[in-house]
């Protein structure tokens, strides 16, 4: 993290990468952006999976679903419905940077699925997918647009090494958004609850607790 932290706030335009957005708390507050009126990703995406995942998993004939990035699994959800009423849902990979959203995820799985075997991955899917589980018939989701989050070198190089670990019977159901008029994307990341303001001066909170830092999030402005 200090590295990443260093050479990104070295950079004349400063950036910090976003998997750092998201320990517990960015986690609780994605969700909370998730719920905003404004954000239409979530409620699109969920909409499109809600009516379509019993014919996704059936063309993916898929028996364990890894989910990259997977947050509280709230993405997946329906997908995870869909497996386990054809009868063909075995194991559940959710993979993310937060231990705590990794283990939360897990117990609330297997209670809602009793008998699924939950493996989870705590890591930074660009650097780590190789401690993925070896498995079959997997279906990898990348979903809420999560994609947009990296550069384009970043994306050749992310889909460079999922292509290496995809195996025959193995798909990938990837999540992007369309072309938006820019004042409906900008109202997406500036709800009136300030709750994606709240989200980016959190990372600042997590670098001060990781690093011993002395950022003072409340100076600083959120700007989209």
């Amino acid at each position: 993290m200090a590295a990443d932290i260093r050479e990104g706030l070295g950079r004349p335009f400063k950036e910090i990468p976003p998997k750092y957005f998201y320990d517990a708390r960015g986690s609780e507050l994605f969700d909370l952006i998730t719920e905003q009126p404004e954000y239409y990703q979530t409620r699109a995406e969920r909409s499109i999976l809600n009516r379509y995942a019993p014919e996704i998993v059936a063309r993916a004939g898929a028996r364990e679903l890894v989910e990259l990035g997977s947050g509280s699994a709230s993405k997946t959800r329906a997908l995870l419905h869909a497996m386990a009423g054809a009868g063909t849902l075995r194991r559940y990979v959710p993979v993310d940077v937060s231990m705590t959203v990794v283990e939360r995820c897990a117990e609330q799985l297997v209670e809602l699925f009793p008998g699924l075997s939950v493996h989870g991955l705590v890591g930074d899917f660009e650097r780590h997918l190789v401690h993925l589980p070896a498995g079959e018939s997997r279906l990898f989701a990348f979903l809420g647009g999560t994609i947009g989050n990296l550069v384009r070198d970043e994306r050749i190089a992310f889909l460079s090494s999922l292509s290496e670990l995809l195996e025959s019977g193995d798909r990938l159901l990837l999540g992007i958004d369309l072309v938006k008029d820019p004042a409906v994307i900008e109202a997406a990341y500036n709800d009136r609850a300030g709750v994606t303001a709240s989200f980016n001066r959190n990372v600042l909170h997590a670098i001060n607790l990781e690093l011993d830092a002395d950022f003072r999030p409340e100076d600083f402005d959120h700007v989209a």
